[in-house]
């Protein structure tokens, strides 16, 4: 099944014309015909089925032919994760987690930081390809790279690091905490400052286990243990 996303599209109307890059897919890649059903979404909770009315490599347009509204996940999980060195390990981090249906992914600068700067532009174009390969009608926000001691993180948080210091299970704190978010640093952890601001913001610190993960790895385990302990 081939989805489309359509974040501009107007509900209350009976027709929706693709743009040229769009249009160019519909007819030219997946050579789709007058008549073809596709199915659509506004990433907003909206499943729209549509019938093609004209076919053109400039301007394809569709009659609306019905619409569903998808209820919101119930576990609404804010990933907050340095991004890596290596910017494609951080960008297979925003496909998977889009494709596990995050809530909100904000990419978080810390003292260690080797990466300072990403392109928001092409991190949310993949995150729109990935929100139409898994057919899921919720898209998740992106926010800017922030200052770490710039977030404002509502409870409740925790955050995963490897210093030798008390620490819970994530998968024991987040069981019945359907909305939370995890913080995941930088390749060289956070540094000691950065967990003793966290304590004091009431931030937990937790574990994922006793092997030390990537960062891309450390964050979609967090994300996927937070789904798995609040179905």
């Amino acid at each position: 099944m081939q989805q489309f996303f359509t974040p501009n599209i107007d509900l209350t109307t009976e027709r929706y014309i693709f743009n040229e890059f769009e249009s160019k897919h519909v007819s030219k890649v997946l050579r789709k015909n007058v008549g073809d059903i596709l199915n659509l979404t506004n990433g907003k909770g909206q499943l729209i089925t549509a019938k093609l009315h004209l076919v053109s490599p400039k301007s394809c347009v569709v009659k609306l032919l019905e619409i569903k509204t998808i209820p919101a996940p119930k576990t609404v999980i804010h990933m907050i994760v340095a991004p890596t060195k290596n910017i494609s390990r951080f960008e297979w981090f925003l496909e998977k987690a889009t494709e596990l249906s995050v809530y909100k992914i904000t990419p978080v600068l810390c003292e260690r930081s080797e990466r300072k700067h990403i392109k928001h532009e092409r991190s949310e174009k993949l995150i729109h390809a990935a929100l139409k390969q898994s057919l899921s009608a919720y898209m998740p926000i992106l926010a800017p790279l922030t200052p770490l001691k710039e977030l404002e993180i509502k409870a409740p948080a925790y955050m995963a690091h490897c210093e030798d210091s008390p620490k819970k299970s994530l998968k024991d704190v987040v069981n019945g905490q359907p909305n939370c978010s995890i913080l995941i640093g930088p390749e060289g952890d956070f540094s000691k400052n950065e967990i003793a601001w966290a304590n004091d913001q009431n931030i937990t610190s937790v574990h994922l286990g006793s092997n030390r993960l990537r960062t891309e790895t450390a964050a979609l385990a967090a994300l996927h243990t937070a789904l798995l302990m609040n179905p």
